[in-house]
């Protein structure tokens, strides 16, 4: 079923999966963001019906997936109680948090690592050595509510003191003191376009990039940026403590069961949920003011 909601002039899509529901029953809804909703959506359901049977005690009957397509959205969904546990990278979730008021959970961690990093890189036949030789130059990132594909690498070029500009607001030649971007919405796409030329560079994370480019000698890393986690679980604000506590002890004990264990591993190929360490929220502080630039301020 696709709802439609609207969030100031955006259109907004959100694709639901109910899965098994005891009459009478209360609800628990995961929400994501993704481009490709329905496909997200189907990965996350064996968690939603996992969740949902560990809270028949406490009135749950069902588990629901909500999938919206930005930050605007996924924010929208939770402050209207559409969504109550949001599991998405480590930018969406600091931007979903400023927007809707959302709690930071548990860290999720993702084919036996918690985190990664990403990665700027040309092509090997390129002048550019270093990231202060993208002035002037066009980049390829992923999409826009990607940690490692866009926040992060764009980040890197901020500090540089570089205006990073999306190409098609800007008329004219790109200016030195400038690198503009473009969305690739793939990583695949991101690291062909370096490929063929049609970019300067591009920003992946590291583990995509040595899977995909492995087979192409073409390419190098130009920076490599500092370890950030690979996704965050939060839930709106208003969330009942004894749920909370409740979700939060079944998602930390998962590993510990048979059944839990291969919920983990369908629920793309997830290790495991752990506390979030004080460094991350250290990290988080640090780039606030830079999440604060991404997002725009809820309509009302």
């Amino acid at each position: 079923m696709i709802n439609h909601w609207r969030f100031g002039t955006c259109s907004l899509v959100a694709v639901i999966l109910l899965l098994p529901r005891i009459p009478c029953a209360g609800s628990l809804t995961l929400g994501l963001i993704s481009s490709s909703p329905i496909e997200a959506s189907r990965r996350f359901s064996p968690l939603a019906s996992y969740l949902a049977a560990q809270m028949q005690s406490e009135g749950i009957g069902a588990g629901t997936v909500v999938a919206a397509n930005s930050i605007e959205a996924m924010s929208s969904l939770l402050r209207q109680s559409k969504a109550d546990i949001y599991i998405g990278g480590f930018f969406p979730t600091m931007a979903v948090s400023r927007l809707s008021g959302s709690k930071l959970l548990l860290r999720r961690w993702k084919d036996g690592s918690s985190d990664y990093k990403s990665v700027i890189f040309t092509r090997k036949d390129s002048r550019i050595a270093i990231l202060e030789h993208l002035g002037g130059k066009v980049i390829a990132f992923d999409e826009p509510f990607s940690s490692s594909g866009y926040f992060v690498p764009k980040v890197e070029l901020l500090r540089i003191a570089f205006l990073v500009l999306p190409d098609q607001s800007v008329v004219g030649p790109v200016k030195s003191d400038e690198v503009r971007y473009v969305f690739s919405r793939g990583e695949t796409n991101t690291i062909y376009m370096v490929a063929n030329g049609e970019v300067a560079a591009g920003a992946v994370d590291d583990q995509k990039y040595h899977a995909l480019a492995k087979n192409l000698n073409g390419l190098k890393i130009l920076h490599e940026t500092q370890s950030f986690p690979r996704q965050i679980v939060s839930h709106r604000a208003d969330f009942p403590v004894k749920l909370l506590t409740k979700i939060k002890n079944v998602l930390l004990n998962m590993p510990r069961t048979e059944e839990g264990r291969k919920v983990l591993r369908e629920f793309d190929n997830t290790t495991k949920f752990d506390e979030i360490p004080a460094p991350v929220h250290d990290l988080m502080m640090g780039l606030k003011k830079y999440v604060e630039a991404e997002i725009k301020p809820p309509s009302l």
